[in-house]
């Protein structure tokens, strides 16, 4: 974790020179917990995810294996239990019934190999209709917050 703080510096443009009194702040880094996962061999072919504590047992999502989950359905599944989780709390937050449910709906496409057209809807009890566009509002920047800044890196490790 790193504990730099943020310092105050002269801006660098010509604006800067004219208003020497200008300073720009560095933002603060995010704070967060840093979490890792694992994903080992399994039975049958199959690969066993590890996340903690709890064993995630994932068959090889190949003719086979019709009914297995593919890693596209993982992504969209953990997308859509983070909003129905977020739009309970919320609901719960305001004294009203939290039963929700979220359903998905995507296209996968080939080449190159993606997700298009991801639709998600959420489902919730006639009671919240007065707060639906402030919870919507909630959930998209919940979401928004979820995506990736940036690409994963990858690192590659060979072992004996």
């Amino acid at each position: 974790m790193s504990t730099l703080q943020p310092t105050a510096r002269l801006a660098e443009s010509d604006a800067a020179s004219t208003h020497p009194s200008r300073t720009v702040r560095e933002p603060e880094p995010a704070r967060g917990s840093r979490d890792a996962l694992f994903v080992i061999s399994g039975r049958r072919g199959g690969l066993r995810a590890s996340i903690r504590g709890q064993l995630l047992e994932l068959a090889e999502p190949t003719p086979g294996h019709r009914l297995a989950p593919t890693p596209d359905d993982l992504l969209i599944v953990s997308i859509a239990s983070d909003l129905a989780w977020s739009a309970r709390h919320f609901l719960h937050a305001h004294r009203l019934p939290d039963d929700v449910s979220v359903s998905a709906e995507w296209r996968t496409v080939e080449n190159p190999p993606s997700m298009a057209e991801v639709s998600m809807t959420i489902t919730l009890p006639e009671t919240a209709e007065a707060l639906s566009h402030a919870l919507e509002a909630a959930l998209a920047g919940r979401f928004a917050a979820r995506s990736f800044d940036e690409p994963p890196r990858l690192h590659l490790r060979c072992m004996e």
